[in-house]
């Protein structure tokens, strides 16, 4: 049985600084088999469904954006997931659904692409990032805070307002004009609710989660003394000395330290709070919470 091909001289054929399609690979004589071989030895990632690029390729928003633009061409605009994909906010619902959908405003003839319409953008909701033109991240913010249901939806507004390109203030201004779009009594409560500090789509549901719950009001990625060193709370209440964080955002140490100085914090999986039963947890925060109140309150009067 023949041995295959090496693959440092297929490598080398390949453009290394952004992306490319299998018929791009094979004009430069890289074949299908070959380039599976390369994703599967972690040489080169797939960024979108027949899209890929060398793994020392840069995570850039214009790598992102000539990828979308392999895609769907130079007509359509990019808009939802997709421009927030482009970005640098990554908004994969489940672990099986693995990479970005590809969602524009004008229908073509690709099978990769959604084509979203019913939409009206004026002059500055649109951008250009190399040949990709895609909505603006002001723009796309909106768009997911009114479609996405509401714990991605918060998610993708935190991250995006995280990216500086706009601010609170301007994000609250332009939800009225959207007063005739589908969506947008959800848009009107979340976008009051939008918050920067929050790290990762976790944090966003917890925090919308927490604000529904029978919970004081927290501030989010609050600093909590723990000993000598200042520990990083996904919510905290100072007051009452009471947090949650994510389990993966917390040492062991810090959380005896933190009990040590009469602080409560409750630990939860990411995976939980992205797919577990909502009811459950909240209602483990708030049992937590009161019972934690109940011992403050007895040591007060004690």
């Amino acid at each position: 049985m023949d041995e295959p091909l090496p693959l440092d001289p297929l490598i080398a054929l390949l453009p290394l600084d952004r992306a490319f399609t299998p018929a791009m690979a094979r004009a430069v004589g890289v074949e299908r088999a070959s380039l599976d071989r390369m994703l599967h030895a972690g040489v080169v990632r797939r960024l979108l469904r027949g899209v890929y690029a060398a793994s020392t390729a840069p995570d850039t928003p214009q790598v992102r954006a000539a990828a979308v633009a392999l895609v769907v061409g130079r007509e359509a605009i990019a808009v939802d997931r997709t421009a927030a994909w482009v970005h640098g906010v990554d908004l994969i619902s489940s672990p099986a659904e693995g990479l970005p959908p590809v969602e524009t405003l004008s229908a073509g003839r690709s099978a990769r692409r959604t084509p979203v319409s019913g939409r009206q953008l004026t002059g500055h909701d649109v951008q250009r990032i190399g040949s990709l033109r895609l909505t603006s991240p002001l723009r796309t913010a909106l768009d997911l805070g009114r479609l996405l249901p509401p714990d991605l939806a918060l998610g993708a507004m935190d991250r995006l307002l995280a990216t500086r390109s706009f601010t609170h203030v301007q994000l609250l201004a332009e939800v009225p004009r959207l007063a005739a779009q589908r969506g947008v009594g959800q848009l009107r409560t979340l976008a009051a609710q939008v918050d920067a500090r929050s790290s990762c789509l976790a944090e966003s549901t917890l925090r919308l989660r927490w604000h529904q719950a029978n919970l004081p009001t927290a501030v989010p990625a609050m600093p909590a003394c723990a000993g000598s060193r200042l520990v990083r709370l996904s919510l905290g209440v100072e007051r009452r000395q009471f947090g949650a964080v994510l389990a993966h955002q917390v040492a062991g140490a810090d959380l005896v330290a933190l009990e040590g100085a009469g602080w409560r914090v409750v630990v939860l999986g990411e995976d939980r709070v992205l797919r577990g039963d909502p009811s459950l947890w909240t209602h483990h925060l708030e049992r937590e919470f009161h019972q934690h109140l109940l011992a403050q309150t007895e040591a007060e009067a004690g």
